[in-house]
Protein backbone atom coordinates (compact mmCIF):
# COMPACT_ATOMS: atom_id res chain seq x y z
CA UNK A 1 0.00 0.00 0.00
CA UNK A 2 1.38 3.40 -0.91
CA UNK A 3 1.25 6.40 1.36
CA UNK A 4 -1.72 8.22 -0.16
CA UNK A 5 -3.45 8.62 3.20
CA UNK A 6 -0.28 10.03 4.77
CA UNK A 7 0.35 12.33 1.81
CA UNK A 8 -3.25 13.48 1.90
CA UNK A 9 -3.11 14.11 5.63
CA UNK A 10 0.09 16.18 5.31
CA UNK A 11 -1.24 18.22 2.40
CA UNK A 12 -4.46 18.91 4.27
CA UNK A 13 -2.43 20.02 7.30
CA UNK A 14 -0.57 22.52 5.08
CA UNK A 15 -3.84 23.88 3.72
CA UNK A 16 -5.34 24.08 7.20
CA UNK A 17 -2.26 25.89 8.50
CA UNK A 18 -2.46 28.43 5.69
CA UNK A 19 -6.14 29.07 6.43
CA UNK A 20 -5.36 29.42 10.14
CA UNK A 21 -2.75 32.05 9.31
CA UNK A 22 -5.13 33.91 7.01
CA UNK A 23 -7.96 33.94 9.53
CA UNK A 24 -5.66 34.25 12.51
CA UNK A 25 -7.61 31.63 14.45
CA UNK A 26 -7.54 27.93 15.21
CA UNK A 27 -10.18 26.66 12.79
CA UNK A 28 -8.49 27.07 9.41
CA UNK A 29 -10.30 25.12 6.68
CA UNK A 30 -13.43 24.92 8.82
CA UNK A 31 -13.49 28.72 9.07
CA UNK A 32 -13.05 28.96 5.31
CA UNK A 33 -15.92 26.50 4.76
CA UNK A 34 -18.16 28.35 7.22
CA UNK A 35 -17.45 31.63 5.45
CA UNK A 36 -18.31 30.10 2.08
CA UNK A 37 -21.55 28.67 3.48
CA UNK A 38 -22.51 32.07 4.91
CA UNK A 39 -22.34 33.84 1.53
CA UNK A 40 -25.63 34.12 -0.31
CA UNK A 41 -25.88 32.84 -3.87
CA UNK A 42 -26.42 36.38 -5.12
CA UNK A 43 -22.92 37.23 -3.94
CA UNK A 44 -21.13 34.18 -5.34
CA UNK A 45 -23.07 33.31 -8.48
CA UNK A 46 -20.44 34.84 -10.77
CA UNK A 47 -17.48 33.23 -9.01
CA UNK A 48 -16.32 30.17 -10.96
CA UNK A 49 -16.55 26.75 -9.26
CA UNK A 50 -17.84 28.16 -5.95
CA UNK A 51 -20.20 25.30 -5.22
CA UNK A 52 -17.75 22.65 -6.44
CA UNK A 53 -14.96 24.10 -4.29
CA UNK A 54 -17.23 24.17 -1.26
CA UNK A 55 -18.31 20.56 -1.81
CA UNK A 56 -14.71 19.45 -2.26
CA UNK A 57 -13.55 21.23 0.89
CA UNK A 58 -16.35 19.66 2.93
CA UNK A 59 -15.67 16.19 1.48
CA UNK A 60 -11.92 16.44 1.98
CA UNK A 61 -12.31 17.77 5.51
CA UNK A 62 -14.47 14.73 6.23
CA UNK A 63 -11.71 12.43 4.93
CA UNK A 64 -9.15 14.26 7.05
CA UNK A 65 -11.35 13.98 10.14
CA UNK A 66 -11.87 10.28 9.49
CA UNK A 67 -8.11 9.74 9.17
CA UNK A 68 -7.47 11.70 12.35
CA UNK A 69 -10.14 10.10 14.51
CA UNK A 70 -11.23 6.72 13.14
CA UNK A 71 -9.47 3.63 14.40
CA UNK A 72 -7.19 2.03 11.77
CA UNK A 73 -8.25 4.63 9.17
CA UNK A 74 -4.74 4.80 7.72
CA UNK A 75 -4.86 1.09 6.94
CA UNK A 76 -7.60 1.51 4.32
CA UNK A 77 -7.45 3.73 1.28
CA UNK A 78 -9.45 6.82 2.25
CA UNK A 79 -8.44 9.13 -0.58
CA UNK A 80 -7.25 9.20 -4.15
CA UNK A 81 -4.29 10.89 -5.82
CA UNK A 82 -6.68 13.41 -7.37
CA UNK A 83 -7.74 14.49 -3.85
CA UNK A 84 -4.14 15.27 -2.95
CA UNK A 85 -3.69 17.12 -6.24
CA UNK A 86 -6.85 19.13 -5.60
CA UNK A 87 -5.63 20.20 -2.14
CA UNK A 88 -2.28 21.28 -3.58
CA UNK A 89 -4.01 23.19 -6.37
CA UNK A 90 -6.39 24.89 -3.93
CA UNK A 91 -3.45 25.82 -1.69
CA UNK A 92 -1.80 27.50 -4.69
CA UNK A 93 -5.04 29.28 -5.56
CA UNK A 94 -5.13 30.76 -2.06
CA UNK A 95 -1.53 31.90 -2.38
CA UNK A 96 -2.32 33.45 -5.78
CA UNK A 97 -5.56 34.97 -4.47
CA UNK A 98 -7.62 33.11 -7.04
CA UNK A 99 -9.60 31.08 -4.51
CA UNK A 100 -13.34 31.71 -4.04
CA UNK A 101 -13.08 33.94 -0.94
CA UNK A 102 -10.29 36.05 -2.44
CA UNK A 103 -12.30 36.53 -5.63
CA UNK A 104 -15.34 37.48 -3.56
CA UNK A 105 -13.21 39.97 -1.66
CA UNK A 106 -11.86 41.45 -4.89
CA UNK A 107 -15.35 41.65 -6.45
CA UNK A 108 -16.85 43.41 -3.45
CA UNK A 109 -13.95 45.81 -3.34
CA UNK A 110 -14.65 46.74 -6.97
CA UNK A 111 -18.34 47.32 -6.21
CA UNK A 112 -17.41 49.66 -3.34
CA UNK A 113 -19.00 47.40 -0.77
CA UNK A 114 -17.42 46.97 2.61
CA UNK A 115 -14.83 44.36 1.68
CA UNK A 116 -14.24 42.81 5.06
CA UNK A 117 -17.77 42.18 6.14
CA UNK A 118 -21.04 41.09 4.57
CA UNK A 119 -24.20 40.60 6.55
CA UNK A 120 -25.85 37.45 5.34
CA UNK A 121 -29.45 36.46 6.18
CA UNK A 122 -29.43 38.95 9.07
CA UNK A 123 -27.76 36.38 11.28
CA UNK A 124 -24.04 36.19 10.67
CA UNK A 125 -21.13 38.11 9.32
CA UNK A 126 -18.15 36.74 7.49
CA UNK A 127 -14.63 37.94 7.74
CA UNK A 128 -12.62 37.91 4.55
CA UNK A 129 -9.08 38.39 5.54
CA UNK A 130 -6.67 37.59 2.76
CA UNK A 131 -3.26 38.53 4.13
CA UNK A 132 -1.81 40.43 1.21
CA UNK A 133 -4.98 42.39 0.52
CA UNK A 134 -5.49 43.21 4.17
CA UNK A 135 -1.92 44.43 4.58
CA UNK A 136 -2.19 46.52 1.43
CA UNK A 137 -5.57 47.92 2.45
CA UNK A 138 -4.28 48.72 5.92
CA UNK A 139 -1.35 50.58 4.42
CA UNK A 140 -3.59 52.46 1.99
CA UNK A 141 -6.19 53.19 4.66
CA UNK A 142 -3.52 54.36 7.09
CA UNK A 143 -2.00 56.64 4.47
CA UNK A 144 -5.43 58.05 3.54
CA UNK A 145 -6.30 58.45 7.22
CA UNK A 146 -3.09 60.36 7.91
CA UNK A 147 -3.59 62.55 4.85
CA UNK A 148 -7.17 63.37 5.85
CA UNK A 149 -6.12 64.11 9.42
CA UNK A 150 -3.32 66.37 8.22
CA UNK A 151 -5.81 68.23 6.01
CA UNK A 152 -8.27 68.57 8.88
CA UNK A 153 -5.48 69.59 11.22
CA UNK A 154 -4.25 72.22 8.75
CA UNK A 155 -7.76 73.63 8.33
CA UNK A 156 -8.22 73.65 12.09
CA UNK A 157 -4.89 75.42 12.52
CA UNK A 158 -5.91 78.01 9.92
CA UNK A 159 -9.20 78.60 11.72
CA UNK A 160 -7.39 78.78 15.05
CA UNK A 161 -4.89 81.29 13.60
CA UNK A 162 -7.73 83.44 12.29
CA UNK A 163 -9.60 83.13 15.59
CA UNK A 164 -6.46 83.95 17.54
CA UNK A 165 -5.80 86.92 15.27
CA UNK A 166 -9.36 88.18 15.84
CA UNK A 167 -9.02 87.72 19.60
CA UNK A 168 -5.68 89.53 19.59
CA UNK A 169 -7.17 92.30 17.44
CA UNK A 170 -10.10 92.66 19.83
CA UNK A 171 -7.78 92.77 22.83
CA UNK A 172 -5.62 95.40 21.20
CA UNK A 173 -8.69 97.33 20.03
CA UNK A 174 -10.15 97.14 23.54
CA UNK A 175 -6.87 98.32 25.05
CA UNK A 176 -6.70 101.21 22.58
CA UNK A 177 -10.33 102.07 23.30
CA UNK A 178 -9.60 102.04 27.04
CA UNK A 179 -6.55 104.23 26.57
CA UNK A 180 -8.41 106.65 24.28
CA UNK A 181 -11.34 106.64 26.69
CA UNK A 182 -9.01 107.36 29.60
CA UNK A 183 -7.30 110.20 27.70
CA UNK A 184 -10.65 111.73 26.73
CA UNK A 185 -11.95 111.57 30.31
CA UNK A 186 -8.77 113.28 31.54
CA UNK A 187 -9.38 116.34 29.43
Amino acid sequence: MDNLNYDFFEEFKHLDKLCKEIYNDQYGVTHYIDDMKAVSKANYRYIPNWENDLEQLIRLRHIRNNLAHAEDAFNEEECKKKDIDWIREFYERILNQSDPMAILYQNTKVKNKTPKQFYINNKSSIQIDVQANVKLNNQVNTKEYVQKNVQVHNKTNEKMKISQWIVNFLIIASAIALIVGSIITMF
